[in-house]
Parts: structure tokens; C-alpha cells; sequence
């Protein structure tokens, strides 16, 4: 490539006959020079803004691409969080599942005993009420053999039949005892001395 300097440097021979004017002929290449030169500083100067541009489409590339690694580095993130979420929520409601199950089957087996206490508690409340009767029973007996004592033989005594009450399973009348002591004329307290 020829440059301003060559241009100003470069020298003609003279020609003896007919050539050309040597002041026009400096004057046209110092002209050209200065285009030239003009010219060369312009080419430097737009190489310098090509390589500035050229450098910021390649810094726009990696930038892209950093962006497009960003975007796909967000789009597994949400898909793993998503997953973890699913993961979880299915883990928490399988707990929440396991847990009623677990007081489902406690309150199950608590019902079960409240029943046997229920069945026991009758069972007793029927067996107290059989040793009452026979303890009232008995001392029917002996009153009756006290009152034999002082009644004269002439007149026999006639035993009313005594009709046992039906076991009331649900619900024990408290007064039952009382209602006997009182027709003994006994108080309740002391129909268990006896």
C-alpha cells in the first residue's frame, strides 16, 4: 500500500524534451499526499471504531450468552423448586394422612376401652345390687326369726313373697338401699353393720 510519506519521497528523472512541468507535478503529488494522508488517518481512525464496535458485539455475544445460561439456570431452578414444592406438599399430606390415621385408631381404641369400663361398671353396679338384695334378704330373715320370738305359735305368720326387682343396667337408683333401710327402719349406714 502506498502512504503519504512515499508519495512525498518519490522522485522522477527529468526528461530532456517535452516533459512534464516539475512544479505542477510536486504540487499535484503534494496534493495527493495530503489526500492520501487524510485518507489513512480517516482508515485509522474507522479501524479503531470497527475494533471498538467489534469488541462490544463480542462483549453483547457473551453477554447473550451469559443471559441465555441465566435463563436456563432459572428455568431448571423453577422446575427443581417446583419439584421440591410437589415433594413436599405430597410429604406434609402424607404426614397429615398418617397422623389422623394414628388418632383415628387412638380414639378407636379408646372407645373400646370406655366400652369395657361401661360393661364392667354395669357388671359391678348388677353384682353390688345382688350382694344388697342378699344382704337385705338376710336380715329379713332374721328379723323374721326375731319377730317369731315374740308372736305366739298360734298365729302362723305368713311370709309375703318377696319379688325381686328387674337389674337396672343403665343407671343404678341410689335410693334402692335407702328405700330398704327405711322400710327395716334402719339407716343405710347401719343395714351394713348388721
Amino acid at each position: 500500500m502506498i502512504t503519504a510519506q512515499d508519495i512525498r519521497e518519490r522522485t522522477f528523472e527529468r526528461a530532456r524534451v517535452g516533459g512534464y512541468d516539475a512544479a505542477a507535478v510536486d504540487d499535484f503529488l503534494d496534493q495527493l499526499a495530503e489526500e492520501v494522508a487524510a485518507s489513512q488517518k480517516n482508515t485509522s481512525v474507522l479501524k479503531q471504531k470497527m475494533k471498538i464496535l467489534a469488541d462490544k458485539v463480542a462483549e453483547y455475544r457473551d453477554n447473550e450468552e451469559a443471559l441465555n445460561r441465566a435463563v436456563l439456570s432459572a428455568q431448571k431452578l423453577a422446575v427443581q423448586i417446583e419439584q421440591e414444592a410437589r415433594d413436599r406438599a405430597a410429604a406434609m399430606l402424607a404426614d397429615a394422612e398418617r397422623q389422623v390415621k394414628e388418632r383415628l385408631g387412638s380414639i378407636e381404641d379408646e372407645e373400646e376401652r370406655e366400652k369395657r369400663n361401661l360393661e364392667e361398671a354395669k357388671a359391678a353396679t348388677a353384682k353390688y345390687f345382688e350382694a344388697v338384695r342378699a344382704l337385705c334378704k338376710g336380715q329379713l330373715q332374721q328379723l323374721d326369726a326375731i319377730v317369731g320370738e315374740f308372736v305366739p305359735a298360734e298365729e302362723p305368720v305368713e311370709e309375703e313373697p318377696v319379688e325381686e326387682e328387674p337389674v337396672e343396667e343403665d343407671a343404678p337408683a341410689a335410693d334402692d338401699l335407702d328405700a330398704v333401710a327405711a322400710q327395716l327402719g334402719l339407716d343405710a349406714t347401719q343395714a351394713f353393720d348388721l
